[in-house]
């Protein structure tokens, strides 16, 4: 396998923290693995057969991974109402109201990174539903940090954040009206093609990463407090959201 990638939150401060946290983990391996990649798109990542690790968002890993990738754990995070390896994004925005009201201002826009994220779309969502609102108007963005500034530069009065990206980023002075509801956090993954050994062994290597004094000081700068086994079922359970849409 001679691709590892762990570039989901790819800000440029935190690169030296992955590296530190890879290289911990590819030291307990018994098989050569390679250093981290940052200029492979992680979606692209995702789909080489020769992907020893990457992360990628829970919405494609259920609907469009399933059959390409064997999920071999998640970051357990340490962000605001994270628990077990599960955490909700944060709605943001400029206009301090309730939720509910900023979802029924009339040409109310909201920002989002992606049609694909869980995070950022499938997750608000679900919200606007349960709350018997559509968004109808959106500012697809790119990113997280897009959607943070177009809310702050008011090209959009709402968006959803994934809450790891919220805590790296800062608040850029909106405020935090709302979550999303409880997923897993974003899975750690494997080509389909890694044997049951291969996937064993990074379990046990990340498991132990995390722990390690060495990489105390990476982690805690990565919002990483464990590692927790998962396996494609623990993520199987976000296709209902489709039905809250």
């Amino acid at each position: 396998m001679t691709v590892a990638s762990l570039a989901m939150y790819p800000f440029t401060h935190l690169r030296s923290a992955y590296d530190s946290l890879w290289d911990c983990v590819r030291s307990q391996l018994t098989f050569a693995a390679p250093e981290l990649d940052w200029d492979l798109d992680p979606e692209v990542a995702c789909r080489r057969d020769d992907l020893l690790i990457a992360q990628t968002c829970g919405w494609p890993l259920v609907t469009d991974l399933e059959r390409t990738v064997n999920v071999v754990g998640t970051f357990d995070c340490n962000v605001a109402d994270a628990v077990d390896g599960t955490y909700r994004s944060v709605l943001v925005s400029r206009i301090d109201e309730p939720l509910a009201d900023i979802l029924r201002r009339p040409g109310m826009v909201v920002a989002a990174n992606s049609a694909d994220s869980l995070s950022g779309w499938i997750s608000l969502q679900s919200i606007a539903a349960a709350n018997d609102v559509r968004l109808d108007v959106v500012e697809w963005t790119g990113s997280h940090a897009a959607s943070i500034e177009a809310v702050s530069e008011s090209r959009a009065d709402l968006a959803s954040i994934d809450a790891v990206s919220w805590a790296h980023l800062g608040g850029r002075g909106l405020s935090v009206v709302g979550s999303g509801p409880r997923v897993p956090c974003l899975p750690l993954v494997t080509s389909r093609s890694s044997t049951v050994a291969v996937v064993g062994e990074l379990r046990r290597a990340f498991a132990a990463a995390v722990c390690d004094p060495a990489v105390a000081e990476a982690c805690a700068s990565l919002k990483i407090r464990g590692f927790l086994d998962r396996t494609l079922a623990d993520y199987e359970k976000l296709s209902a959201l489709v039905q809250l849409r």
